[in-house]
């Protein structure tokens, strides 16, 4: 026990670990807080995740995760107030371990937190690179930040070194074993797929995957495909009307006349399957990622990636698919090289230096090893 906090307490196996997050929608950040609160769930500690609802919610029920609805997603001042709604809710958990994945909810997990007498220990976990003001270095300001990527830790120390009580220790995000070359794409999944979209099982197709929105850089690919052969579509995990930037490139496809081109999927529970079924994948943000779950993704199921190298893309492609990276905003460059992997597909290698498992392990091993620095 510190005699400085005569309340601290020894670790104990079984940890209550609480993770906060702005909602469950789609996305990969909610994807992997669920993952991982499945794994703590399995591996006897107690989780909890407070968010504003979303329809992967359900999930977190099926598993028996307890799930804590409150609105820690709307920047406001009002998020000064709901803290203190935050704070007994803790308080009533008294959980080990807070774990914020987001700018809100890491605020108000903060201003929670300070207050109780108790405190658990503060962890958030930079999975963007935002921009750099005062709002955003609430993410430096826990009791320790977690990086995705060295991209991410290279953005704190950069741009929020004053504000670190110790160096961020990068985790890199890990994916799913469902996500490998060998997946067998469900025969009920694909008859829907194919009744859905007949148009398109003849075509070569290029995925840009992901939550469509400005970021995503999509106006970057329409120059490829006002030149792409007949037979090539583009594919989107998106609908157009999720967003004001979704209706504005519709209104692009009208005008280059591109329409038919593009085929908006919608969102896709079953990514794996979606892989199996595209001859390459793209990534060409505005702007750069701090890791890029979806390129891993995909060139773990052994698809061909083209992607912009910079940030966490540039990472992890440098790695494990070279050949796909083009210098980021090279248009030109990015066209010949879309072109010839779909011409000639270069094989990607079978690789396994990011997985969820051991991401899951090297977290959890992180909270323990602050649990008990606690406790000398």
């Amino acid at each position: 026990m510190n005699p400085a906090n005569p309340d601290s307490k020894p670790p104990v196996a079984g940890l209550t670990v609480v993770q906060v997050v702005p909602r469950l929608h789609v996305g990969g950040v909610e994807r992997g807080t669920i993952e991982f609160a499945n794994h703590l769930l399995q591996n006897g500690h107690r989780p909890v995740v407070i968010s504003a609802g979303g329809q992967m919610v359900e999930q977190l029920n099926l598993a028996g995760i307890e799930h804590i609805q409150m609105d820690v997603a709307s920047k406001s001042v009002m998020m000064f107030f709901k803290s203190a709604k935050l704070r007994q809710i803790l308080e009533q958990l008294k959980p080990d371990v807070v774990h914020a994945r987001s700018r809100v909810p890491a605020w108000m997990c903060h201003l929670a937190i300070r207050k109780m007498t108790h405190k658990p220990l503060f962890i958030t976990t930079l999975h963007g690179l935002h921009s750099v003001n005062r709002y955003s270095a609430i993410m430096a300001s826990s009791d320790q930040v977690i990086a995705v990527s060295e991209t991410a830790r290279s953005y704190l120390q950069e741009n929020y070194q004053r504000h670190l009580k110790a160096d961020p220790v990068v985790i890199y995000r890990g994916i799913s074993e469902a996500f490998n070359p060998n997946h067998k794409i469900p025969a009920e999944w694909l008859r829907q797929w194919q009744r859905k979209h007949p148009h398109i099982q003849s075509c070569r197709k290029v995925l840009l995957p992901g939550r469509l929105t400005r970021l995503k850089g999509l106006e970057n690919l329409l120059p490829w495909l006002q030149q792409a052969p007949a037979d090539v579509v583009l594919l989107l995990t998106a609908e157009p009307e999720d967003s004001g930037y979704a209706g504005e490139m519709i209104r692009r496809l009208e005008q280059l006349q591109l329409t038919e081109r593009v085929c908006w999927l919608g969102v896709e529970r079953d990514m794996p399957s979606l892989y199996q079924c595209v001859d390459l994948v793209v990534s060409v943000n505005n702007k750069p990622e701090s890791f890029g779950r979806t390129v891993l993704e995909a060139l773990s199921m052994g698809v061909p990636v083209v992607g912009f190298a910079m940030g966490g893309v540039q990472e992890v492609m440098a790695q494990l698919f070279p050949e796909g990276l083009v210098p980021a905003g090279n248009i030109s460059a990015l066209t010949d090289s879309i072109n010839q992997l779909l011409d000639q597909p270069s094989e990607v290698k079978s690789h396994s230096p990011f997985s969820n498992q051991r991401m899951f392990t090297e977290t959890v091993s992180l909270y323990h090893q602050l649990l008990e620095q606690r406790c000398e």
